[in-house]
């Protein structure tokens, strides 16, 4: 006897669900060929629920390999459709079936001839499979259908000789669509897609409906009058339901006295864009009778769900537990179709009405919520580690009501992550005073955080109150925040962030903030330039927060103010981002005046800096950052066409300009007043520096650090104009630079070889062995034109393969022509006696040259781009539509302005 054989049936039972958890049915489906014992055990566990997705999932991972191992370019696809079609097929055979539908039978040819109108033990097999099912998620997938079932491989020829005929398409649904989807399939390809989509759908509502209201087969000895029959829909604990089906379920629903879990799948369009509505009631004079047709239809089917769960209710009081509606896109592949349904929220909450509340949830998220929402006081939450609130419920009458029943909050104990909208005002009060009180009671104690305890935390009245929860249940352990401001409801105070970060400062590892994208009219017009529609301020009243490793604030179309100390309270960051998206200009004055303070980051990875929390950042804060720093980007907005502001500097330089109020190339206000003022800061700090005192951050941009772990460095704006070449003599590792100073305003920055020099050694340029991408925007100028171009990027980056150089001067497309690839390299498994034109030399210096080029400027665009190729390319370029893909050199590509153009092997 084997080992499996000799375990006790828990031990089995585990062994078989943790190889289930991992996908591996195969394996547990071999158990059906040792003994019956781990044949009974392993159906009961593989025909439980018999259509679970990952027993049908697309197999991506095989191919067609030949005897040497090479695989071929074709995957070997075994989509979903036909593992589950042979699945149900097995399944109806099974089953007393009555009269079975046409749509059946075109699917299952088998059945069209069998009897089904008796009781037959199947005699092919001694194993049950029926009796073992007990969820029934029958949801096809669709998106999948069209796309590889149909489009690649084709219908069968009864199926194809089916969908024409007048019997399916009136019944199907294609009737009721509006004229300006049908007019989208016009294609023939297209058309068969949407019959067979539209075949399909009613293939599933059909084969469901039979499954469940069929008998199975129970054969309990070899005699011919031993037998009987169950039917499957009393022993299921799980369904999937088709709305447009759900009259037939609601009649019979007495008979699903086990059932726990109900998923209603939205097989029907009743909802259309509004574009879509708009046309067709200017195409088609019969759109109103059909949306209103389609609203009955609607409304209907969910009256009938409705009805379905109180019936259910009273006829098995509490066996129901949950009802889920999730959206639904049948129509997803084909994304100019797109037609996603969504159950009503008021149907939602009144489904949850008619269910019990929630028992014990650990987690509440949008599958229960709404249920929750039913029963904020009944439901314990004292085992909830996590709660998600759905995203974009800002505007729906249920958020009100978790804003009303926010207290609900302080009754989850085991609380660790929390994603939620904005709850208001004081919302996490309660925490704070928990925090203050103990720390009153308890300093310098460690923090009593419950990990253990599961108590029942049912609200009541007298609990709604009480301060000192924490004496009983411990300090909330809250590890991950990410609180978000709703488009209904914007976070314009920012109490809420700031409350997390003092009550959890802790245990908080994880805090983020993202603000809503409401985007206001000044900055729909002005595009470049837009107007705060607020301001917020973050770090009021921050204590230290040692396990804090990720910080991510986006105040979106609010301008971003930072406490001076936050950053100090953070010693342990490992990601920091901060964003917002209003920040194009700057005045120095004011962002010397937020600045905030130098802090030790020392184990800080990403620091990603956009607007004006870039501008008032300390760079003396980037010193401690040696160790461990991989991605810097410092930025400020940019406008169109990648137009960014930089103040004219040196302010000596600029003075005059300043005082022709030039600003981004529009007038400012105020300008003599912002010179004196950008003068007197730029005497005060001269005079710090006579006296070594250390000045304001904004001064000190010196790019004299050392960050030798640095892969990737952005700057745009200010950073990229004062940016010092000689700081990439620290930063071997690099592989990305992006450095943006395209202005309106001529501003430029000269190329040479002393800008590139190694400090200290004037004839050694810096070389940077990793760099594969160089983007650089704005008036950079090349000294020593086309001749320096090549001498510069071959010994500053000589393994780059992207470069992006839009308006550049001093350079010609000629010039960059000349470091693009033109041939492939030799292979390494080519021997070059068998390249009668190989020269070792020239081949490895073409293995250096950019693969992939960008380029775009004033230069760049002169005359007809067309006869500027034809002069400079020497007939090298194409567009790849104008040659063969074999003779076009793989990933070499050249783009001017709009035009992409293509190297050819042999010019």
């Amino acid at each position: 006897m084997d080992h499996l054989s000799t375990l006790i049936p828990e031990c089995l039972d585990l062994i078989i669900t943790h190889l289930l958890l991992n996908n591996r049915q195969a394996d547990v489906a071999t158990l059906l060929q040792v003994n019956k014992t781990l044949a009974a055990t392993a159906l009961r566990h593989l025909y439980a629920n018999p259509f679970q997705h990952p027993f049908h999932a697309p197999n991506k991972d095989i191919y067609n390999v030949d005897e040497n191992g090479q695989g071929e370019e074709d995957r070997v696809k075994k989509g979903p459709l036909e593992t589950i079609d042979a699945l149900a097929g097995m399944l109806l055979s099974r089953c007393v079936l009555g009269s079975v539908p046409k749509v059946v039978t075109v699917a299952f040819p088998e059945l069209a001839s069998q009897d089904t109108s008796t009781l037959s033990t199947p005699s092919s097999s001694s194993l049950n499979y029926m009796t073992h099912i007990r969820h029934l998620n029958l949801c096809i997938p669709i998106a999948y259908t069209w796309q590889h079932e149909v489009l690649n491989t084709g219908s069968p020829t009864t199926t194809l000789a089916y969908l024409w005929q007048k019997e399916f398409s009136s019944t199907c649904g294609v009737a009721d669509m509006l004229y300006s989807c049908r007019r989208r399939f016009n294609l023939e390809y297209a058309t068969v897609a949407l019959y067979h989509q539209f075949f399909r759908v009613q293939l599933m509502r059909e084969v469901n409906w039979m499954l469940v209201n069929g008998f199975c087969v129970v054969g309990r000895s070899g005699d011919e009058d031993d037998r009987d029959g169950v039917l499957l829909g009393q022993q299921l604990k799980s369904l999937v339901i088709p709305a447009s089906d759900m009259a037939r379920y609601l009649e019979a629903v007495c008979q699903f006295k086990s059932l726990e879990h109900v998923q209603v799948c939205l097989d029907e369009v009743w909802v259309y864009p509004e574009e879509d509505v708009e046309a067709a009631l200017e195409e088609d004079d019969d759109t109103p009778r059909l949306l209103k047709r389609n609203e009955d239809r609607k409304e209907q089917a969910m009256q009938d769900l409705l009805k379905f769960v109180q019936e259910h209710g009273r006829i098995f009081p509490g066996q129901l537990k949950t009802v889920t509606c999730p959206e639904s896109n049948i129509w997803e592949p084909w994304w100019w179709a797109s037609l996603p349904q969504n159950c009503p929220e008021e149907v939602q909450f009144r489904l949850s009405q008619s269910l019990p509340p929630l028992k014990n949830p650990s987690v509440l998220n949008k599958k229960n919520w709404m249920q929750f929402l039913a029963y904020p006081r009944e439901t314990d939450l004292g085992a909830v580690w996590k709660i998600d609130m759905p995203l974009g419920w800002g505007r729906l009458e249920a958020y009100e009501r978790v804003v009303e029943n926010r207290g609900f909050l302080q009754r989850c104990r085991r609380l660790r992550t929390l994603m939620v909208g904005s709850l208001g005002k004081r919302a996490y009060k309660w925490a704070v005073e928990e925090k203050k009180a103990y720390l009153k009671n308890n300093s310098g104690g460690n923090n009593n955080y419950n990990d253990k305890r599961q108590e029942s935390l049912l609200l009541q009245e007298d609990e709604i109150e009480d301060r000192h929860l924490y004496l009983r249940h411990g300090l909330v352990p809250l590890e991950k925040a990410d609180i978000w401001g709703l488009e209904d409801l914007p976070l314009k105070d920012m109490d809420e962030i700031d409350d997390i970060a003092y009550a959890f400062s802790e245990t908080l590892t994880t805090l983020s903030l993202n603000m809503p994208y409401t985007l206001n009219e000044d900055f729909l017009i002005n595009g470049y330039e837009p107007t705060p529609m607020w301001t917020i301020r973050i770090g009021r009243g921050w204590i230290d927060l040692p396990n804090l490793r990720d910080l991510y604030i986006d105040a979106r179309i609010a301008r971003l103010f930072l406490d001076p100390e936050l950053l100090v309270h953070c010693p342990n960051l490992v990601s920091l981002d901060l964003y917002d998206d209003v920040t194009f200009d700057y005045n120095p004055v004011e962002a010397i005046r937020d600045e905030y303070l130098p802090a030790l980051l020392s184990k800080c990875e990403s620091m990603t800096l956009l607007g004006w929390s870039a501008l008032t950042f300390h760079p003396e804060t980037l010193s401690s950052m040696r160790e461990r720093l991989v991605e810097l980007s410092m930025q400020t907005v940019c406008g169109r066409d990648d137009l960014c502001f930089i103040l004219p500097s040196p302010l000596g330089a600029a003075d005059e300009s300043l005082r022709a109020g030039v600003r981004g190339g529009e007038p400012i206000d105020d300008d003599d007043e912002l010179v004196d003022q950008l003068l007197e800061q730029e005497q005060e700090q001269e005079q710090e520096q006579e006296h070594e005192r250390p000045g304001p951050g904004w001064y000190r941009w010196t790019w004299d650090w050392e960050l030798p772990q640095l892969t990737k460095l952005k700057l745009n704006s200010k950073f990229a104009y004062e940016f010092q070449f000689r700081f990439l003599a620290s930063c071997p590792l690099l592989e990305s630079l992006y450095l943006n100073i395209h202005t309106n305003l001529e501003q430029t920055r000269d190329l040479d070889r002393s800008v590139m020099s190694i400090p200290g050694e004037k004839n050694r340029m810096n070389v940077l062995q990793k760099l594969r991408k160089l983007e650089m925007l704005g008036g950079w100028t090349v000294v020593g034109g086309d001749a320096f171009l090549e001498e510069l990027l071959s010994r500053l980056c000589p393994n780059l393969e992207h470069l992006v150089a839009k308006h550049w001067n001093g350079v010609t497309p000629s010039g960059f022509l000349s470091i693009l690839r033109k041939k492939d390299p030799i292979s390494q498994n080519e021997s070059p006696s068998m390249k009668p034109l190989y020269d070792e030399q020239q081949d490895r210096k073409e293995c250096n040259k950019v693969r992939k080029m960008e380029l775009a400027g004033k230069q760049m665009s002169d005359g007809d781009t067309s006869e500027l190729i034809a002069n400079l390319g020497l007939g090298l370029m194409y567009m790849r539509g104008d040659v063969d893909e074999e003779e076009v050199l793989q990933d070499v590509e050249f783009k001017l302005e709009c035009s992409q153009y293509y190297v050819l092997k042999s010019p």
